[in-house]
């Protein structure tokens, strides 16, 4: 299996958006993660500094054809000397690092709590107590959100998290915005639908569901439907995520403390990706990808929910839109992975 390391870009110039940071200093926490990899080889086109920050290993992933300096922190987002370490000098952050346990699992509530919502707390008060101001964009979930009377969604829809990591998300939003509105930081969060798509390192693509269903069609495994399998999603494509952050941490809107909704624009029944994901596969491997209804596996609140984003409000603010449709982004994935 190989990825692209640089793809084509989209309607969009990524390339000229992302000159904007040239000469500064970008902090990715969860650098080499599933999303942080793909922003991160973007980010290393250009001539600026690098930093990842995770607790991969440090031989775990580098991006190709840097055009900066690339450093490697390794070291963990709830720890408060780790932000004292990585911040001072830095330009921007984009927080990507998290923990999202099984939707529906109290598993952990404590870690969960410190990986998405402490985590955040430690950079505004290190921000605060060192006098540092960089641009903050922050890596937040449609899921808070929850089961919406209607969609499409967008800012003015109410939020109502059903999941632990919902919560601390919106925790952490709340973080930012207070301290935005105070005048002490600059920051915006991005509520991200449902990511999917190649990503530079690849050993973490089947992370996101979308993934791992288009993995388990091309290794002929039988794909499975449950009781949600009419319940609408919007996948948005994640060259069209990559672009998002690096629009909203070069415009205006990084000193507001808002928060964006960002997805395809597009609603999907779950039955229909997967049909579409076994009749893409079998035209590319030649071969029928099985699909039955299991009626077993108990699904909870969170996974009945419907979601379709509207856009319009950051697409007014910044002039990103998605650029990648399901169907393409789907064969896209697959020829990445075969």
């Amino acid at each position: 299996m190989s990825v692209e390391e640089n793809p084509p870009r989209a309607s969009q110039d990524y390339h000229r958006v992302a000159e904007t940071y040239g000469g500064s200093t970008v902090l990715i926490t969860g650098g080499r993660g599933y999303i942080g990899a793909a922003l991160a080889q973007r980010l290393a086109l250009v001539d600026c500094e690098l930093v990842l920050l995770d607790r991969s290993p440090g031989n775990a992933w580098k991006p190709a054809n840097a055009s900066g300096t690339v450093r490697f922190a390794q070291a963990d987002v709830t720890q408060r000397k780790t932000w004292n370490e990585v911040l001072p000098n830095t330009d921007y952050v984009f927080h990507l690092a998290a923990c999202e346990h099984t939707h529906g699992s109290d598993h952990d509530p404590i870690h969960d709590l410190e990986a998405n919502a402490i985590s955040v707390l430690y950079l505004v008060e290190t921000c605060r107590e060192q006098g540092l101001s960089p641009k903050i964009v922050l890596a937040s979930s449609a899921n808070i959100f929850g089961c919406v009377d209607s969609v499409p969604v967008n800012e003015e829809t109410p939020d109502d998290p059903l999941t632990l990591f919902s919560i601390h998300k919106r925790t952490a939003e709340n973080y930012l915005r207070l301290h935005a509105m105070s005048g002490d930081l600059r920051s915006v969060s991005l509520r991200l639908a449902n990511v999917y798509g190649p990503t530079a390192r690849v050993d973490l693509m089947p992370r996101v569901v979308l993934n791992r269903l288009i993995m388990q069609a091309i290794k002929g495994e039988t794909l499975s439907l449950y009781a949600n399998h009419d319940c609408v999603r919007d996948y948005v494509f994640i060259d069209d995520v990559v672009s998002a952050f690096l629009l909203a941490g070069s415009s205006e809107v990084v000193s507001r403390g808002q928060v964006f909704v960002i997805g395809s624009e597009h609603g999907h029944a779950i039955a229909d990706v997967v049909r579409l994901v076994a009749t893409r596969v079998a035209r590319r491997t030649g071969r029928e990808t099985s699909i039955r209804s299991d009626a077993s596996v108990t699904i909870g609140p969170a996974e009945l929910r419907n979601f379709v984003a509207d856009a319009s409000r950051f697409r007014s603010a910044t002039g990103w839109s998605p650029t990648i449709d399901l169907e393409q982004g789907v064969e896209k994935t697959i020829e990445a992975l075969v």
